[in-house]
């Protein structure tokens, strides 16, 4: 976490839990949020992004980390998600989301980073053209005006 947080241009939200990291992505779902989850053992990244999708409205692009390459055979076929074991991919991946860009070049970086993994790992992941909607943004108005439930 040290690492992604050194190259971050944004705020970075560690948590423990699945439940504790699902309360921030309640609170902020009117945001663009970058996700990013270790797998775990017992799979409980799956399942937290699977609830955070759930929240946000759509199966947004997700970054799954993890040692264990294994984790790839399910990842590549997961909609919207890449994989990764090496800090490089890390880095681009964060990279890619900078506020220097506008929404149709952080796509173009996207998916030229998604086919610089594909080749090092030798795979295809599972992209469709939705993978940066977030039907709840707000660019703009009153925190005031915002519902959380």
């Amino acid at each position: 976490m040290k690492y992604i947080q050194q190259f971050a241009e944004h705020n970075i939200y560690t948590c423990e839990t699945t439940n504790e990291a699902l309360e921030i992505v309640k609170r902020k779902k009117y945001n663009k949020i970058i996700l990013i989850s270790n797998v775990g053992s017992d799979l409980g990244g799956k399942e937290f992004i699977d609830q955070a999708r759930k929240i946000i409205g759509n199966d947004v692009i997700t970054l799954f980390l993890a040692y264990n390459i294994e984790h790839l055979n399910w990842i590549k076929n997961y909609k919207n998600s890449l994989f990764s074991n090496e800090p490089n991919f890390y880095e681009k991946y964060l990279a890619c989301f900078s506020d220097m860009y506008d929404d149709a070049y952080k796509k173009d970086k996207l998916i030229e980073l998604k086919e610089d993994m594909e080749k090092h790992y030798k795979v295809n992941f599972n992209f469709n053209g939705q993978f940066l909607y977030y039907p709840n943004f707000k660019g703009e108005g009153r925190f005031s005006d915002l519902t959380f439930n």
